[in-house]
């Protein structure tokens, strides 16, 4: 038991290490379009994973590896991975208008007189969808479907949601320094970046964790993912001025996306104490048998 413990932290330094090292080295080979090679470093994380198993040689079956969809009878989990982000969406979009608008008339919005632009955006993000969703399953294929069981197997499932969400975080680092998700006029860059991609991380991976966990597979939280990346519905519905603002960056870009964000931290908190709850459940049941 002792050396299977040993050996499960071991694939779990040996993925970190890797995932990470592919996307620095893939970031600093390719420097001049950060977006484009953004795309390229959410696929490490499947490659970690892969090269993990492959290095410890450990054993695994299809269904162990997550491969089949899983659809009969998880309907419903494939519905909520689109349904949640954009609820996630909704309450954000809610937030920044209240936080950042002063008065709020749908007139400022670029939705207004635009529903053109708004319907071809939406067929826009569905073509776009089919595409990222393969880059989405590059993350989720390393995150959830590989780190997440496996420091499930070495701590309790709360800090092991903890200790995977600052991992996935912190795997964002190098592109937070350069100032892709949040710029850099803001107070302690980027340590405040790191911080709140972080924060964000923990609570998101706890939603994606838990369909992972609700059908055994890996596609579900990659539908949610591109889901996440792809619904911009604030871009309609906040005022334009307020959104040219946050685009300037500083402080009050950096503020507005950690506003932008609250949606995915405040319904990510509540999966995050369902799986609590249900990891506590699972150690009372030996218990009462």
């Amino acid at each position: 038991m002792k050396n299977k413990k040993a050996l499960d932290w071991l694939r779990v330094i040996i993925f970190t290490f890797l995932a990470n090292l592919f996307a620095i080295v893939l970031l600093k080979l390719f420097p001049d379009n950060v977006y484009r090679n953004s795309l390229f470093t959410m696929c490490t994380p499947m490659a970690a994973h892969i090269l993990t198993r492959v290095i410890t040689r450990e054993k695994a079956t299809v269904k162990e590896l997550m491969l089949p969809a899983n659809i009969r009878g998880n309907i419903k989990y494939y519905l909520m991975s689109f349904g949640i982000p954009f609820l996630m969406f909704i309450i954000s979009t809610i937030i920044l208008i209240v936080c950042f608008a002063d008065g709020y008339d749908i007139k400022d919005c670029i939705i207004y007189g635009n529903a053109d632009e708004f319907i071809l955006a939406i067929l826009i993000n569905i073509s776009t969808s089919f595409f990222l969703f393969y880059i989405c399953l590059g993350e989720e294929y390393g995150w959830r479907a590989y780190l997440t069981p496996k420091l499930e197997t070495l701590m309790p499932t709360p800090l092991a949601l903890i200790v995977s969400g600052i991992i996935w975080g912190m795997w964002h680092a190098p592109l937070i320094k350069t100032g892709f998700n949040f710029g850099t006029g803001y107070k302690f860059f980027p340590y405040a970046g790191y911080a709140g991609m972080c924060l964000m991380c923990i609570f998101m991976g706890s939603f994606l964790t838990w369909l992972t966990k609700k059908t055994k597979s890996a596609y579900p939280s990659a539908i949610a993912h591109t889901a996440f990346d792809v619904i911009q519905i604030h871009n309609f519905l906040v005022p334009q001025k307020v959104l040219d603002k946050a685009n300037e960056g500083g402080q009050y870009g950096y503020n507005f996306f950690m506003v932008f964000v609250s949606g995915s931290i405040i319904i990510g908190a509540v999966f995050f104490v369902m799986l609590c709850l249900d990891s506590r459940k699972k150690k009372t049941v030996p218990e009462q048998v």
